[in-house]
Formats: C-alpha cells, sequence, structure tokens
C-alpha cells in the first residue's frame, strides 16, 4: 500500500468506521456533511484523494457535499454502464443522486438490479439493498418490480420487496410480519435453491394479497 493509499485508509476508518461497519449500517455521509470552515475543507481534500485512489465511498460522500464534478462523474457512470458498475454500487449511486436532486428515471437502475436472472450461489443483498431503495420512488414500473421480487428465491428479497410497498402505499401498518397470512405466504425456504412450483404458488398469492391492501390505501 503507497503512503497515500495508507492516508486515505486511515481517515476514511477514522471517519467513517470500519468496513464491516459501513457495508451494514451503510455510508454515514453526515459525518462529513456537518462539517464547516477547515474541517470541511480537510475532508474534501481527503476525499478527494480517495476518489483519485478509486474508491466509490469517497465518490458518494463527495457528492453528498454537493461536489459537482463528482455529481456529474457518477450521473455519467450510471448512464454509460460500460464497463458496467457492481449491483451494491449502482444502488448507492442512485441513493445519493435521488437524494440530491430526485430524478424517477433513476429507478431504472434499481428495477434492472430486481430483475437479474437468478442464479444458484448469486448475491442476494443487492437485490435486498434495490427493494429498499425504491421506497423512495413512486413510479408504476418500480411498484411492478417489486411485486415480481415477491418471488424472488430469496426470503430476504421476498420481505424486503413487501415492505417496500407497504411504504409506498403509506399503508398504517408497514412491516410484512404485521400481516400473519401474508407473512406465511412469502416464509421459507429461507436458502437459495430454486423455488417449487408450490412455493411460486405461494407467493402468487402474496402479491394477490398484496394488491387487495394495496387498493385500500
Amino acid at each position: 500500500m503507497t503512503d497515500l493509499a495508507a492516508t486515505w485508509s486511515r481517515w476514511k476508518a477514522e471517519t467513517f468506521g470500519s468496513g464491516y461497519h459501513i457495508w451494514h449500517e451503510g455510508l454515514d455521509v453526515d459525518a462529513v456533511t456537518r462539517l464547516k470552515g477547515q474541517a470541511r475543507e480537510r475532508a474534501l481534500a481527503m476525499l478527494r484523494l480517495g476518489r483519485s485512489l478509486g474508491d466509490d465511498h469517497a465518490s458518494e460522500a463527495l457528492a453528498a457535499m454537493g461536489d459537482a464534478p463528482t455529481i456529474a462523474a457518477m450521473r455519467a457512470r450510471l448512464d454509460a454502464g460500460d464497463p458496467p458498475l457492481p449491483p451494491a454500487t449502482r444502488v448507492r449511486f442512485v441513493r445519493v443522486l435521488h437524494g440530491i436532486t430526485p430524478d424517477p428515471r433513476l429507478a431504472d437502475h434499481l428495477v434492472a438490479i430486481l430483475d437479474e436472472t437468478w442464479s444458484k450461489g448469486q448475491p442476494w443483498s443487492p437485490r435486498v439493498d434495490a427493494a429498499l431503495a425504491l421506497r423512495e420512488f413512486a413510479g408504476e414500473a418500480d411498484e411492478a418490480a417489486l411485486l415480481r421480487a415477491v418471488s424472488d428465491p430469496s426470503y430476504l428479497v421476498r420481505c424486503h420487496a413487501c415492505e417496500s410497498l407497504l411504504h409506498r402505499w403509506r399503508a398504517g401498518r408497514r412491516q410484512v410480519s404485521d400481516y400473519p397470512a401474508l407473512f406465511a405466504l412469502i416464509r421459507g425456504p429461507d436458502d437459495d435453491d430454486a423455488p417449487t412450483a408450490g412455493d411460486l404458488a405461494r407467493y402468487a398469492e402474496a402479491r394477490q394479497r398484496l394488491r387487495a391492501l394495496a387498493a385500500r390505501h
């Protein structure tokens, strides 16, 4: 590791926490957006160093601080798709950019991640992240994607897709476990085995129940 890389890595950990913490809790951009004066200038300089070293977390934080060149570069990377961004990075970029300037077209990136063809051993976490991020959107295509995700092989994706729909509809109860009959339909299998015909039938019934809930709100 070069001296510059070591300096960046040390400052990043001191400012945002460990790599595991960032993965589990998300990047705490408030740690830098609330800074003023020299502390802010120091943070901007360090984040620009991180961006020059290819760290996308640095780009996210710079964008949250309103750095116009970084915001433009992030939009360009999302739109270009060549080389493609890792799904988890795409979700993070969408959330940051939508938070700065709401843009319903950004949801297309999340829908594409949710709709990716499943294969055994494929990571489920980007699909969970995409389902959660779609709470911030309100398009018909987004809603249809969340309903399709109720049949995802991963239980966690199914669960968060249901709860994102409940949030979007402003339901009085927004945890799927608050609806026992619906919850029973989406539970199991808990691993990434391909759903059986019986599983898919249960998930289809869950979608019917969700549509009925939507009609009430």
